[in-house]
């Protein structure tokens, strides 16, 4: 079992907690509240970074760190991919 602490928090807030709903669906505690709110605000955090990033400049750094796929080295990927647009 977690080690639980004692924080403070204003008491609206704790009832606005009560009050949270995460995917339609009610949290049972404060914990759960919280737990999901900072996943859901990491996930965020993970996405902008993924969008921030511009494909040709990955590119040129994996090439330059050597870890960018020689012709030929991704041949399965590429076997998804022309499976994948002949169904669609």
């Amino acid at each position: 079992m977690n080690e639980t602490t004692t924080i403070t928090i204003a008491r609206t807030t704790r009832q606005r907690l009560a009050h949270v709903t995460f995917h339609g669906k009610p949290l049972k505690t404060a914990d759960e509240t919280v737990t999901a709110l900072i996943e859901e605000h990491e996930r965020r955090q993970f996405w902008e970074a993924m969008d921030a990033i511009d494909p040709d400049e990955y590119e040129a750094q994996a090439r330059e760190e050597g870890a960018w796929p020689a012709e030929g080295e991704y041949a399965a990927e590429e076997q998804m991919i022309r499976a994948q647009e002949s169904t669609a």
